[in-house]
């Protein structure tokens, strides 16, 4: 019991540091003591302050990447002929549940996307991307987007931005929903156009 408490104790003092200053400029010293420890004491639970960090968040990382796979799971099963046209489709479901997790866990999804560099979780934004990414192009029975490398990158990850800030942001779960919604149309209803390309299209280049 008595472990369990201290821990709980750790916990919210790091969550509340590395909120204000993020995991780089938070100190572990005044961590441990603002919850009323020793830095010998914490040693007894972690051996780093990256190693608190990584348990404050590793959940919410595995929960977003689950929803995520989900996602792209139920994608595949559908014939191969239904995939495209269910992709909208597909993608909103999920999108709502992966709204109501990221809602439920508004300070672990803070950590993870504005105060996670210099821990293992700096790039989980791309992580998403690369998920992202793969759903996106099986939906066109492709093995990646016919896009360009960088435009590829910019367009996923701008996504993932809008939907962290939608989600930091709103003031209510339905408000975020309809962001999300509104943002999700432009997105989806592009990469549909993007992904019925033929194959061999010629790609015109602005002048």
């Amino acid at each position: 019991m008595e472990s369990t408490e201290t821990l709980k104790k750790i916990h919210e003092s790091a969550k509340k540091h590395f909120l204000a200053n993020g995991f780089q400029r938070a100190s572990l010293r005044k961590i441990v003591s603002d919850a009323g420890f020793t830095l010998g004491a914490f040693y007894g639970y972690y051996d780093s302050k990256e190693e608190l960090f990584h348990a404050l968040v590793e959940q919410t990382a595995n929960g977003i990447l689950t929803a995520l796979t989900e996602m792209a799971t139920t994608l595949n099963a559908l014939p191969d002929d239904q995939k495209l046209a269910k992709m909208t489709e597909v993608f909103s479901s999920g999108m709502a549940g992966l709204v109501d997790y990221l809602w439920e866990y508004r300070d672990e999804t803070r950590l993870l996307l504005q105060c996670a560099d210099g821990t293992r979780y700096e790039n989980f934004l791309s992580g998403m991307m690369e998920q992202d990414i793969l759903f996106m192009a099986q939906a066109g029975g492709r093995s990646e987007l016919p896009l360009e490398p960088l435009a590829q990158k910019l367009l996923v990850r701008s996504y993932f931005s809008v939907l962290g800030q939608a989600v930091l942001e709103g003031n209510t779960r339905e408000e975020i929903l309809r962001t999300m919604e509104d943002i999700q149309s432009v997105f989806t209803n592009g990469m549909v156009q993007i992904l019925q390309r033929d194959h061999g299209e010629e790609r015109k280049t602005l002048q």
